[in-house]
């Protein structure tokens, strides 16, 4: 498959941090393009993190990172990077679809195609609040909009750092489907940060297990569930299989990352 992301020796230091213990340390890894990998490892791995470098938003101390073939920052500026946070951050003043068009508005001289704000809203059930504004919506309501708002400029790269976290289960995951219905149309390589075990499994190609102090790349799952995924699929024993590693190879991790102080006898 052709090259999406490449991290390469990556080290991230904080400043003011002990220099035995970086927020990241000698990552490696590949991950190819329009495949989705989640990120997933105890609180202070540095999931987020990584993914602010990827986004260009923070530079790291050693190792080398390409998107596509070029720097973070040079492909945010071309505007093939989206990214969704935890919180949608949605302009208030704006209606639900004056929000989702405004990224083709502000960034007109790119020249990157634009997809209209209606088709965007109706991926996501979103078309009869188009012109509601963000104080009306519910917490669900508001990130979808985030999530059709990220995918307005095609991006080659979309970054999402745990976007659903806040949400209740039933919304979580009518979400998570309306997210890969989006993707598998639109081909782009994500990257999604989670803390929970099953929807990295019910959304992702690979699962990038993480280990702290320092973050490390503990190791790489393959989640080999069929395309495309409905409520089927996902029920079957295979997928409680696929959790069941998950969960082993987190608990691995975080015996791999603890210092002996905090290893505590089960």
């Amino acid at each position: 498959m052709t090259a999406g992301i490449e991290v390469r020796g990556l080290t991230k230091r904080h400043p003011g941090a002990r220099p035995d213990r970086p927020a990241l340390q000698d990552i490696d890894l590949e991950i190819p393009h329009r495949r989705f990998v989640s990120l997933i490892g105890p609180s202070g791995c540095g999931k987020s993190t990584l993914l602010r470098i990827l986004a260009g938003l923070e530079g790291h101390d050693t190792g080398s990172v390409s998107l596509l073939g070029e720097s973070p920052r040079r492909a945010s500026r071309r505007k093939a990077i989206g990214l969704v946070s935890q919180t949608p951050a949605l302009l208030p003043w704006l209606t639900v679809r004056a929000n989702v068009a405004l990224p083709g508005k502000v960034n007109r001289r790119s020249g990157k195609e634009v997809d209209p704000p209606d088709e965007l809203l109706r991926a996501v059930g979103l078309e009869d609040a188009a012109d509601q504004y963000p104080h009306q919506l519910s917490g669900g309501m508001l990130q979808r909009v985030a999530v059709a708002r990220a995918f307005a400029l095609r991006p080659d790269v979309l970054l999402m750092d745990e976007p659903f976290s806040a949400l209740d289960e039933f919304t979580r995951e009518a979400l998570q489907y309306q997210l890969l219905g989006l993707w598998q149309r639109r081909a782009t390589t994500v990257v999604f940060v989670t803390h929970s075990v099953r929807e990295a499994v019910v959304l992702s190609d690979e699962i990038v297990v993480m280990s702290a102090r320092p973050g490390r790349v503990h190791e790489v799952l393959d989640v080999d569930l069929p395309r495309p995924r409905d409520k089927d699929i996902v029920k079957g024993p295979h997928m409680h299989d696929l959790e069941d590693r998950v969960r082993a190879s987190l608990q691995r991790a975080w015996k791999a990352g603890a210092a002996p102080d905090d290893l505590v006898p089960l």
